[in-house]
């Protein structure tokens, strides 16, 4: 059973609806399989200096801005076919039309997700214009392309074989940096909220965590969904702790940026495969002739990648 699977409450729909009633109760949840601490604690805990950079940016975003407002930012709603025409267009600019179906549901917990091949979108749409660049950036332009390049590498799923380490920070640090790519308004509140939400629910209940979220997060179902990632994995929600997987967002942003503007800004081998910083080395010794895959937004312009690049860590303080 997948770790994520692991942690998703076979009664979740109904511990929502009690928890809609009465936002002092604390979820109790059931699973098929019960979590260790082991799993719940994988990806670490929280950096106080970290945290400290977090906040700083939620307030600069919050600042006599609500969430309605920052999100207004982004751009006027996108409809499904919307969605679906420019997701198709990506893929057929990086010749992976065929690789991929999309697939909706009003089932999925997150907005978007990507595996071998397919696309799941959640219903019903959540998306503005800028946001949908973001997230085919983040999916498509991240993920998919790391993952097709690793499959033609001498490791593929040999990874304990040579040794290579956890990869995710990597992968979801410099996703979450593509994010910001296409946005106007660049300050990463999102997945500093998410860093700080984690270190909160360390410390908290769900109920006192939801009441954390609410001067950020206006809509009911996305608070719902950003509590509930924190504290997966618990069955009594009254009690600290939760699975702490979206630390990798902030912290991985953070390494990934100070990461490239040692290279100069040039992502090719980051693009070698799904791999953590300190194997990108050893992954292009292993193949030096590989020419990946890499996404158009870098290979286009890739003096207005770098800058771009280079203005999101000064705003958002990145060298530390």
């Amino acid at each position: 059973m997948s770790i994520l699977k692991k942690l998703t409450p076979t009664n979740l729909l109904e511990e929502k609806e009690k928890f809609f009633a009465d936002e002092k109760y604390n979820p109790q949840f059931k699973y098929e399989e019960d979590a260790t601490n082991e799993i719940l604690n994988k990806y670490g805990q929280p950096n106080p200096q970290t945290a400290d950079l977090a906040q700083t940016i939620i307030d600069q975003a919050y600042y006599q801005k609500t969430e309605t407002e920052l999100r207004e930012l982004r751009g006027p709603r996108v409809n499904q076919k919307e969605v679906e025409d420019k997701i198709i267009k990506f893929l057929d600019m990086h010749g992976l039309k065929e690789r991929f179906k999309l697939v909706w549901s009003n089932s999925f917990v997150a907005r978007a997700t990507i595996t071998n091949n397919t696309i799941k979108l959640r219903s019903p749409i959540d998306f503005r214009q800028l946001d949908l660049l973001s997230m085919i950036y983040h999916e498509i332009g991240t993920h998919a392309l790391r993952r097709i390049n690793y499959e033609q590498q001498p490791w593929f799923q040999k990874k304990k074989e040579y040794k290579f380490k956890n990869y995710l920070q990597a992968e979801e640090g410099l996703a979450a940096l593509h994010s910001l790519l296409p946005q106007n308004f660049q300050l990463a509140y999102q997945p500093a909220l998410n860093y700080m939400a984690v270190k909160y629910a360390q410390e908290h209940s769900f109920a006192e965590l939801w009441q954390f979220l609410t001067p950020y997060i206006d809509n009911l179902d996305r608070r719902w969904i950003f509590a509930f990632r924190k504290k997966r994995g618990l069955t009594n929600t009254s009690q600290p702790g939760g699975f702490t997987k979206d630390l990798l967002y902030f912290e991985g942003m953070i390494k990934v940026w100070q990461y490239l503007k040692k290279h100069n800004f040039d992502i090719t081998n980051l693009y070698f495969g799904k791999m953590a910083l300190e194997d990108i080395d050893k992954a292009v010794e292993m193949n030096p002739d590989f020419k990946p895959l890499l996404p158009s937004f870098f290979v286009v312009d890739k003096n207005k990648y770098a800058n771009n690049l280079e203005k999101i860590g000064k705003i958002n303080m990145l060298r530390m």
